[in-house]
């Protein structure tokens, strides 16, 4: 009977704590569900600390426990019975310890970049000291003994340092006379008129450079030709309208009284002089220039194809490999140079009715060759040309001598070709002594012509 009794109560018990925990999980549901705030009408500041510890730091969960606590011992009551209002506090703490980390994060990033900062500019001076003290050293080394003379008076300012400071590449430049882009051998290995032409040492040149297949001259005239070369002006500019001599010679009639006084700032001869390189040039001028001989070396040598010079026979193309040859065996070694190799060949000797007279040596070079006519030197297509091409006009004038029929057409251009190769040859041996002074990758090289042919 008793424990029938004992019973009963137990299940009065548990019902009725569990009647009592409804409502108690109804409210804290409610409060989860709006985001954390109770009801200003239910009491129940213990589940709603917990709540707000569950969403704070570990520091300020401790806090919050600790003042949760105190608030029960000094109402004589557990957990649930602490004041809601003691959230508002916790809270603004807790932001205030956020906006300190912040603050103290912000402090110490900048420090290590200071510190970064400070490294670099210490790296910075140590680098600037070591490249003062090379400078200052190789001042003294390069200092004379005694400071240079004064430049005389009337001389141009020199627009750079002294040549022993540089380090430019040489330039080495091949300019022939009357060369058409189908007078190399290389250009019919791509588009073949014939295969009877040999440049084999400037075919070489091209297959290890640049072929400029789409270079055009500005004027077809050679003195016209050349000066917009050595100027880089169009002829609009650099009013070289008229050929003139070498200075010294006789003015002929019809020809430049002086250059155009801007050609002593356009020249490239002159600004490669100024900027210290050792200047040359060996072999046809064809136009009045600026200066007296104001280059280093220059051997002039035009309009020939012999010529006796002291006890020996020249020819004007061994003649320009043998001072292009004496120009690198003397120039200095410490600056760098210009030279320009201004063939005369493949020009003809207008006033000879042989035209082209190669050397002796060259002779049997395409003997036995047979040379095309091109389809544009035929009488018909002579008659084609616009009216103002008359028989007075100097290229049909050259062409009667030259080729008129098919006996002069394959004498002239057997010797025309073997002037080609032997330019060739030519320029063969001066890359071979640039090689021998092993200066030959530290040289640009560049061949072209003057215009036509």
């Amino acid at each position: 009977m008793a424990s029938s009794m004992i019973g009963s109560l137990g299940v009065f018990l548990w019902i009725s704590t569990f009647i009592l925990l409804i409502p108690l999980v109804f409210i804290n549901i409610n409060t989860i569900v709006r985001g954390g705030q109770m009801p200003k009408n239910v009491v129940n500041s213990g589940f709603a600390n917990l709540l707000e510890q569950s969403k704070t730091t570990a520091a300020a969960v401790n806090k919050a426990t600790f003042d949760t606590s105190l608030a029960s011992q000094s109402t004589g009551g557990g957990i649930f019975n602490s004041d809601v209002r003691n959230i508002e506090p916790v809270e603004a703490e807790t932001e205030a310890l956020k906006r300190t980390k912040a603050a103290l994060d912000t402090e110490l990033r900048i420090g290590e970049m200071e510190a970064k900062v400070r490294s670099m500019d210490q790296a910075l001076q140590l680098l600037e000291g070591k490249f003062n003290n090379l400078l200052r050293s190789d001042t003294k080394t390069k200092q004379a003994d005694t400071p240079p003379p004064p430049p005389p008076v009337g001389a141009t300012k020199q627009r750079k340092v002294d040549s022993k400071d540089l380090t430019g590449m040489n330039i080495l430049l091949l300019y022939a006379d009357d060369w058409t882009h189908h007078t190399l051998s290389s250009y019919h290995k791509t588009k073949p008129l014939n295969t009877i032409l040999k440049t084999p040492v400037l075919d070489a040149l091209a297959a290890d450079g640049i072929r400029f297949t789409h270079n055009c001259v500005t004027t077809s005239v050679c003195w016209i030709s050349r000066a917009t070369l050595y100027t880089g002006q169009y002829m609009s500019r650099h009013k070289t309208t008229k050929p003139c001599c070498w200075s010294g010679l006789p003015k002929t009639r019809g020809k430049l009284d002086k250059a155009p006084d801007n050609w002593n700032e356009l020249s490239f001869y002159q600004i490669l002089k100024e900027n210290g390189y050792h200047v040359g040039h060996a072999g046809k001028w064809g136009i009045h220039l600026p200066w007296e001989k104001n280059i280093d070396f220059n051997v002039e040598d035009d309009g020939w194809h012999y010529r006796k010079i002291g006890n020996k026979l020249w020819h004007i193309t061994e003649k320009n490999e043998a001072d292009a040859l004496r120009f690198l065996a003397t120039r200095p070694k410490d600056k760098p140079f210009f030279l320009n190799v201004a063939f005369f060949a493949t020009h003809a000797k207008d006033s000879d009715i042989r035209q082209y007279m190669p050397q002796e040596s060259s002779m049997e070079w395409y003997k036995d060759d047979t040379i095309p006519i091109p389809s544009t030197g035929t009488q018909e297509a002579w008659e084609k040309m616009p009216y103002f091409f008359s028989d007075r006009n100097e290229g049909r004038t050259r062409w009667g001598v030259r080729y008129s029929n098919y006996t002069l057409h394959q004498t002239m251009m057997k010797n025309y070709y073997r002037m080609a190769t032997e330019v060739d040859t030519a320029c063969g041996a001066i890359l071979e002594e640039l090689r021998r002074q092993d200066a030959l990758n530290n040289t640009v090289i560049i061949f072209t012509t003057d215009s036509k042919y």
